[in-house]
C-alpha cells in the first residue's frame, strides 16, 4: 500500500484543499508518535515476517485518527471516505459507496477466493456485459487486478472505496456465505430436534460484533445470529424469512418499505426456522399452526440490546417467519423527539400530569402507538409510582413497569386482569387496548376510582375514538366525566439530510391537493433527491404527526348530550386542535417531509 503510507498522500490533500500547510507541518511531525499510539491502542504488535503488520497503521490511519478539521468548513472533519474522494478524483478512478443491500452475495464471494480477497482487501461487487465491477482502497493495484483478469478471463472495471466499508462487507458476507455452506450441506435433507422449555417469557442471546462469522459447526446459530446483527446495522424493524419454491427469501423492513436483502438456498430454510423457534421457545415440531415467540438479544461489547417478537405461520412452501425488532432506542425516545408541536405538548403534558382519567392513542398498525404509550410512560415512571400495563403480548420489557400479559388459551382476557387489577394499588394503568364493552367498563372504572389510565384504540381520527367508545356501549355520560383526551397519529418519512433539495411549486397545485396556502403564487419546499444514504428513496428515519383532542368542559357537555360527530370536531379545532393533516403540513412547510409523504399518510382521514 505504498500510495496509502507516503507522503504523496500529504501533499495530494493539501493541492485538494483538505488540509493546510500547517497541518501538513503537524501530520510529519507527529506521525511516527500517532503510529506508535495506534499500535498500543489497538494492542498489535509488528511482526517481522508479516507484510500486513509492517504497515499497519498506515498513513492514512495516522491522518484520520487525528481528527483534523478541513480548512474552511464548518467544522468538518476529514474522514476516510473524505481523503479517497480525493485519491479517486486525482487518478481518475470513479468512487463507489458500498450499500450491502445492494450487493449480491454470490458476486461478492464466489469470484475470487476468499483469502485473496482478504489479503488484498479487493471487493467484486458486479458483472455486467462481460464486464467485472471491483473496489479497491488502493490505486496502487494494478498487478493484483491484471491477475484477477486472467484467472476469471474477464475485463475488469477498478472503482475506489474506503477501506472501512470493504473490510466490514468482506467480513461480513464471507462469514456468512460460509455458514449457509455448510448448513446447507449439514442440513440438506435432515431434520433437526430439540427439547423445548416454554416457561420463559424471553432468551438472552448474545451476538457475536461485526467481524467474520466464526468458522465452527454451529453454522444456522452463527448465520442467525448475523441476520439479527445485520437487521440492527441496518434500522430494520422488521425480519421476514420466506420460503419460496427454490429458494429462502430474507427481507427486511427499512423506514416502513420492504429490501430484499437475501436469496439463500431452500434447504437451510427448515434449519433457520427451527433456530429462530427455538430461541423464541416455541413448539419446533409443530409446523402446521401459527405460533408466537419473543428473543432477546444483545451486544455486551457495544451495549445494545433489542427484542424480537416472532410470528411463524404455514404458507405454500413451508413456514414463514416474521420478526418486529423493538429497540429501545425506538421504543423508549424524548416526547420532544417524537414530532409534536409545541400546542399539542402543552396539551398533552397535561394528560400525562392529571390524577386520574382516560388518555386514548388512536390510528391503525404500524402508527407508532406503542413508541408513544412507551416514551409517556417512561416519562411518568418514578419510584413513588405503580405503572401497571396490560398488553397483548408484552412488547417491551422494562424493569420500572409492571406488565402483564394476555393470554387467552388459560382465560386471561383484558377484561378478566381488570377485574382484580385495583387489588393491584396501581397509580396508573395502561391497557394495550380497549376491544370490547366489559374492558371499556373496567377502563372507565379505575378512572371513576382515581387512577390515570392510557389505552389505545382502532379509529382513524381523534375525535372518532368517542364514537368508537360509544358505539362499544359506553354510556356518553361515563365518556364525558371520565376521559381526558384522544390522540391520533401517524408516521411520515422524513426527508434524508444528505441529499435534501429545494424546489418551487404553484400554490394553486397544493390548493387542488387540499393543502392551505392562499395569497401566495408559489411555495419553496423540500424533498430528497435520493442518494445512497437513502437508498435512492428521499427519505430516511420517520416522525409523528399528531391530532390531539382534549376534552374541554364545552365538548363534555357536548358529549353528554350525544352531539354528532362533526359538530365536535368543528368545536375542537375552533379551540385549536390541529387535525392530521394540518399537522402534516406544518411538517412539510417546515422541511421535515414531503408533500407526497403528507398526502399518503392522511389520505384516509380526509
Amino acid at each position: 500500500m505504498a500510495f496509502l503510507n507516503s507522503d504523496k498522500l500529504i501533499d495530494l490533500l493539501v493541492e485538494q484543499k483538505l488540509l493546510s500547510d500547517e497541518q501538513r507541518q503537524f501530520i510529519i511531525l507527529n506521525k511516527g508518535r500517532q503510529k506508535q499510539t495506534l499500535l498500543r491502542q489497538l494492542s498489535i504488535r509488528k511482526q517481522d515476517n508479516d507484510q500486513r503488520d509492517k504497515e499497519y497503521p498506515d498513513l492514512l490511519d495516522i491522518i484520520t485518527s487525528l481528527n483534523l478539521e478541513i480548512p474552511g468548513s464548518n467544522a468538518v472533519v476529514l474522514s476516510e471516505e473524505h481523503i479517497i474522494r480525493a485519491i479517486a478524483k486525482k487518478f481518475r478512478i470513479p468512487f463507489k459507496k458500498l450499500d450491502p443491500l445492494e450487493l449480491d452475495m454470490e458476486i461478492v464471494t464466489k469470484t475470487i477466493p476468499r483469502s485473496f480477497a482478504i489479503s488484498h482487501l479487493i471487493l467484486p461487487f458486479g458483472l455486467r456485459n462481460g464486464v467485472l465491477e471491483v473496489v479497491t482502497c488502493n490505486p496502487d493495484k494494478h498487478t493484483v487486478l491484471a491477475d484477477i483478469e486472467r484467472a476469471n478471463q474477464v475485463k475488469i472495471r477498478a472503482y475506489l472505496s474506503t477501506r472501512s466499508d470493504i473490510k466490514k462487507i468482506l467480513g461480513e458476507f464471507f462469514g456468512f456465505q460460509h455458514s449457509i455452506s455448510a448448513a446447507e450441506n449439514q442440513f440438506s435433507g435432515t431434520g433437526t430436534a430439540s427439547t423445548v422449555d416454554i416457561g420463559n417469557l424471553e432468551q438472552y442471546v448474545r451476538l457475536a460484533s461485526n467481524k467474520e462469522l466464526a468458522s465452527t459447526d454451529q453454522h444456522i446459530k452463527a448465520a442467525v445470529n448475523h441476520l439479527f446483527s445485520y437487521a440492527l446495522d441496518q434500522r430494520a424493524s422488521d425480519i421476514h424469512v420466506e420460503p419460496k419454491r427454490e429458494s429462502c427469501v430474507v427481507r427486511f423492513r427499512i423506514d416502513g418499505v420492504l429490501h430484499t436483502i437475501y436469496k439463500l438456498p431452500k434447504a437451510v430454510h427448515s434449519a433457520i426456522t427451527s433456530r429462530i423457534k427455538s430461541l423464541a421457545r416455541m413448539d419446533i415440531a409443530e409446523k402446521r399452526r401459527p405460533q408466537d415467540g419473543r428473543i432477546k438479544i444483545g451486544r455486551r461489547e457495544e451495549g445494545r440490546e433489542a427484542e424480537i417478537r416472532v410470528s411463524t405461520v404455514p404458507v405454500a412452501f413451508g413456514e414463514k417467519t416474521v420478526m418486529r425488532i423493538l429497540n429501545p432506542d425506538v421504543v423508549f425516545q424524548d416526547l420532544d423527539q417524537l414530532g409534536f408541536s409545541r400546542r399539542d405538548r402543552v396539551v398533552y403534558d397535561n394528560f400525562m400530569t392529571s390524577p386520574h382519567g382516560i388518555v386514548l392513542v388512536t390510528g391503525p398498525t404500524g402508527s407508532g402507538k406503542s413508541t408513544t404509550l412507551y416514551s409517556t410512560l417512561k416519562k411518568i415512571a418514578t419510584p413513588e409510582k405503580n405503572i401497571i400495563t396490560v398488553e397483548d403480548p408484552v412488547e417491551m420489557v422494562h424493569e420500572e413497569f409492571n406488565q402483564i400479559a394476555v393470554q387467552t388459551q388459560i382465560d386471561v382476557s383484558f377484561s378478566s386482569i381488570l377485574r382484580n387489577i385495583l387489588r393491584q394499588d396501581p397509580d396508573i394503568i395502561m391497557i394495550g387496548e380497549i376491544r370490547d364493552l366489559e374492558t371499556a367498563t373496567y377502563a372507565v372504572q379505575a378512572a371513576l376510582t382515581g387512577h390515570l389510565v392510557f389505552s389505545t384504540l382502532h379509529t382513524n381520527d381523534a375525535v372518532a375514538s368517542i364514537v368508537r367508545l360509544q358505539d362499544l356501549g359506553l354510556e356518553p355520560f361515563l365518556i364525558s366525566s371520565t376521559m381526558l383526551g384522544a390522540l391520533a397519529q401517524r408516521l411520515v418519512r422524513k426527508i434524508c439530510p444528505e441529499c435534501a433539495e429545494t424546489y418551487e411549486v404553484e400554490a394553486a397545485e397544493l390548493l387542488k391537493m387540499g393543502f392551505p396556502v392562499h395569497d401566495r403564487e408559489s411555495v419553496q419546499l423540500r424533498r430528497g433527491a435520493g442518494c445512497l444514504n437513502c437508498r435512492n428513496t428521499g427519505y430516511s428515519g420517520r416522525m409523528g404527526i399528531f391530532e390531539i383532542f382534549p376534552m374541554s368542559e364545552q365538548l363534555k357537555k357536548m358529549v353528554s348530550a350525544a352531539s354528532p360527530v362533526e359538530e365536535l370536531r368543528q368545536v375542537a379545532a375552533r379551540e385549536g386542535m390541529a387535525t392530521l393533516r394540518e399537522d402534516a403540513w406544518r411538517k412539510v412547510q417546515a422541511g421535515l417531509t414531503t408533500v407526497e409523504e403528507a398526502i399518503r399518510v392522511t389520505r384516509e382521514v380526509d
